[in-house]
């Protein structure tokens, strides 16, 4: 439970994202520069991420948000962040579909959630990130 000028509260979230038509076009790299924008956009908007999986085509986070937060403003921030960190390394790296889902998660099913975005990589082996190319 989190506890902020008097108030108490747990509200939790599912979120994803996916890229443009599914394109698995997240390698490392972008990867990294997701989380780097997704831990950027937590400072901004007060959300705390519990546990994330970042595949080829999509993102997963498990959050935990105050009353006050716009979830929609944190998402967007995160894409657009995440989107501009890329494409200045590689041009039209990465590209997002609009929009992303979320539902938020009761307490007792915290747990589940948290496992199921963990085994996302055991879910879906063949979206697992391209690793980094050594440099020749």
């Amino acid at each position: 439970m989190s506890v902020s000028n008097h108030r108490a509260y747990q509200l939790y979230a599912h979120i994803t994202w996916h890229t443009w038509k599914r394109s698995g076009c997240l390698d490392q790299a972008a990867v990294d520069d997701v989380r780097s924008a997704v831990a950027s956009a937590c400072r901004k908007s007060a959300v705390r991420v519990l546990r994330g999986a970042v595949l080829a085509d999509h993102v997963h986070l498990v959050v935990s948000f105050r009353p006050d937060t716009r979830l929609s403003d944190f998402v967007r921030l995160a894409k657009s962040v995440a989107a501009v960190r890329s494409n200045q390394r590689v041009m039209g790296a990465v590209r997002w579909s609009r929009g992303f889902f979320a539902a938020t998660i009761h307490k007792r099913d915290l747990s589940r959630v948290i496992d199921y975005v963990a085994r996302q990589f055991e879910r879906h082996p063949d979206r697992v990130p391209r690793p980094l190319k050594k440099p020749h």
